[in-house]
């Protein structure tokens, strides 16, 4: 769920930004640089189910969800709007829950010892 949510996000911006709605020329590589950097910061320890990744992805994915909500409010914008909204709380959940699952099982592995 986490992985799903991450890459819709992903490649959902990239395409809104790159093919559906491009903004001016010279501003593809600014809004591409802010807007999908930071979500390359986290790929390498989402794709290996590191515990720790997933847990402060969570507060990245609430950052696109008021992306998401900032988009929505304006009427041109909305379907990319509810669409960063959707994929970001797939992602949110699925971090939330990774981090719950995994932190029973350490937790049972350590009584366990």
């Amino acid at each position: 769920m986490t992985l799903s949510g991450y890459f819709s996000l992903l490649f959902g911006l990239l395409a809104w930004h790159l093919l559906i709605d491009p903004p001016a020329r010279h501003l593809i590589s600014v809004i591409i640089l802010l807007q999908l950097g930071p979500l390359m910061f986290p790929l390498f320890g989402l794709l290996n189910g590191k515990l720790y990744t997933h847990a402060w992805s969570m507060y990245m994915a609430i950052f696109y969800f008021v992306i998401g909500v900032w988009y929505a409010a304006n009427a041109e914008d909305l379907p990319i709007g509810l669409y960063v909204i959707f994929t970001s709380l797939l992602f949110f959940t699925g971090c939330v829950l990774y981090t719950r699952y995994m932190g029973k099982q350490l937790k049972a592995q350590e009584t366990q010892e």
